[in-house]
């Protein structure tokens, strides 16, 4: 018994060692990671916004983050929210998002924007997707089953990425973000056209994403949350047979979700294409602005919302951006 305490005791000592060694790693890490505000995986504004204050969070690609706009959604219904999006955001991701996100926040709806359903497993954006994320079990399932291979290493360890910035270092952003998730973005496009093109996908992928999807879905029913799944307006378009299979898809999978194809609706959502698109896939400001009474209509109007009891401070902050709309 005498030789064992040592031992047990050197064995402690060394797992204190590298746990220590590891939180110091996580943590030069994230200091060393440089600040993300826009174009999607906004986590530290998200996580910043008060808790269970959110009635509709937004998930998707950057045709989540660049067409809704949570804060003109606000002015039209009263609704606040939050589009916690990605660059090409695939749907394992949106199911690593939803988890993560639902860790603070009870929303009454979640709408997916549906363009992950049509992408290949890995995208081109897997890093900032992931890396910040909180380092929680839900980033650890998000490494393992949404990042290439060669890319998990550095997932697991910032540092791996972002040991070169020390000289670059800039003061922590703090408190909620003003855009609560959406990115403006200027100007329009010059002579496009409607490009219904088939996405080059197998079916053994498109199952695979689908089935992603359902679990989000699944994830939103067991929480007595509100699901939605979305086609925003666009001219970069998947095949109308694509969109088709997917909504019958869903009806026969998830009854109880809505599916809206609002891909070519535009004159119905008050959008005009050569005014309002940035590009093919995108709104600009203006167009995003134009979108959210369309979207507000639809969630006090067919899912029946009702905005949720706020704190006064946190009603005065969301009151407080439209003024500052208004004044700009």
């Amino acid at each position: 018994m005498k030789t064992k305490r040592p031992v047990l005791g050197h064995i402690c000592s060394a797992v204190g060692f590298v746990l220590l060694a590891l939180l110091l790693l996580l943590g030069a890490g994230a200091l060393l990671r440089p600040p993300q505000e826009t174009y999607g995986s906004t986590w530290r504004a998200y996580r910043a916004e008060p808790r269970n204050s959110i009635d509709v969070l937004y998930l998707g690609s950057s045709c989540a983050y660049c067409d809704i706009d949570p804060v003109e959604i606000y002015r039209h219904s009263g609704l606040t929210g939050y589009v916690m999006g990605g660059s090409e955001q695939t749907m394992s991701l949106t199911y690593w998002y939803l988890r993560q996100c639902l860790e603070t926040q009870t929303p009454q709806a979640v709408v997916f924007e549906a363009t992950g359903v049509f992408f290949q497993r890995y995208q081109s954006f897997t890093q900032p997707n992931i890396a910040y994320m909180p380092f929680t079990l839900n980033r650890l399932g998000a490494i393992c089953t949404a990042a290439e291979p060669e890319l998990r290493p550095g997932l697991l360890l910032d540092l791996w990425f972002y040991h070169g910035r020390w000289k670059e270092l800039s003061p922590p952003l703090l408190g909620p973000s003003d855009y609560k998730g959406y990115t403006p973005v200027e100007g329009t496009a010059e002579e496009i056209r409607p490009d219904p093109t088939p996405r080059h996908l197998s079916q053994e992928q498109y199952q695979e994403n689908l089935s992603w999807l359902l679990r989000s879905l699944e994830l939103c029913r067991e929480r007595g949350i509100l699901a939605v799944v979305a086609v925003n307006p666009t001219y970069y378009r998947c095949d109308p047979e694509q969109y088709r299979r997917l909504g019958e898809d869903l009806s026969h999978a998830a009854p109880d979700v809505v599916f809206l194809n609002w891909s070519a609706a535009f004159a119905d959502l008050g959008l005009e294409p050569e005014v309002h698109l940035y590009d093919k896939a995108h709104l600009n400001r203006e167009g995003a602005a134009v979108f959210a009474k369309g979207l507000s209509d639809f969630l006090t109007g067919a899912l029946d919302l009702v905005p949720m009891e706020q704190t006064a401070p946190n009603r005065t902050a969301w009151d407080a951006l439209l003024t500052q709309r208004s004044a700009s």
